[in-house]
């Protein structure tokens, strides 16, 4: 009886270099993988442009953004009266009506602009010569309000405009100006109104008599001014306003019962 020898198959064993040579090329791959998808996608980092070319980067940006508190809002603080040198911060009167939650009286936001000094009041009267004309100007902080009235014994030509301090780039050191309303074409014997100061400059009315007789002009102004510039036959002169506070008391005057 023969007896026959079985040989079980031996498993094939890489070689080191083959080894050696699959690691490599796994490595090659993680780096590939890492600098072209995932260093875009979570830091923002793009060498190969893959990242710009798959939006990548746009999850980068998106999770910064998420991770970063979002800034609180400053709101500009209400000028301050006892600080002489701050500026309006609001410029303009713009009424918000804002209901109230409980049903009671509804509050009403952007009614009134405060000033950092009690108002100044000022009335004048002139005669201008034919073909004569003169310039009263306010010096006046941005926002800040002038109240007027000023008429006229026969019709004047007039522009009412304003040199603001801080001038466009390009116009420093040049006779810039902003003009808000010019009439020189029909005149007119009277105006009254209420002006708010776009900018810190002066502010105020060019009058021309361009007939061949005098004009009485009576001007009357109260708001909140520095001081006042007049410009007349070529000579620049600062005024000085009236003590609104000065003046005298109400008259007695009898009261009116009203039903």
């Amino acid at each position: 009886m023969t007896t026959q020898q079985t040989t079980s198959p031996q498993a094939d064993v890489p070689s080191v270099r083959k080894l050696l040579t699959a690691t490599g090329v796994a490595l090659v791959a993680a780096i590939v993988i890492l600098v072209a998808f995932v260093l875009p996608a979570e830091y923002g980092i793009d060498p190969l442009g893959t990242g710009r070319a798959l939006r990548l980067t746009d999850l980068a940006n998106a999770s910064e953004n998420a991770a970063k508190p979002a800034r609180p809002t400053v709101v500009p603080a209400a000028q301050n009266a006892a600080a002489p040198d701050t500026k309006p911060a609001i410029t303009s009167i713009n009424p918000e009506l804002v209901p109230s939650p409980t049903g009671d009286a509804p509050t009403v936001k952007n009614t009134f602009i405060a000033e950092r000094r009690p108002f100044q009041f000022d009335s004048r009267e002139y005669t201008l010569a034919p073909g004569e004309g003169m310039e009263i100007k306010y010096n006046m902080r941005k926002g800040a309000g002038l109240t007027y009235s000023w008429t006229a014994s026969a019709t004047l030509f007039y522009e009412f405009h304003g040199e603001p301090d801080a001038k466009p780039a390009g116009k420093e050191g040049t006779d810039y100006y902003e003009s808000y309303d010019l009439d020189d074409k029909k005149g007119k014997t009277e105006s009254h109104g209420t002006f708010l100061a776009p900018s810190t400059g002066i502010h105020g009315w060019f009058w021309e008599n361009k007939s061949d007789k005098p004009v009485n002009l009576k001007l009357v102004s109260a708001g909140f001014y520095d001081w006042i510039s007049q410009n007349r036959k070529d000579t620049h002169t600062a005024l000085k306003a009236i003590d609104a506070y000065g003046l005298p008391g109400h008259p007695k005057i009898p009261d009116e019962v009203l039903k």
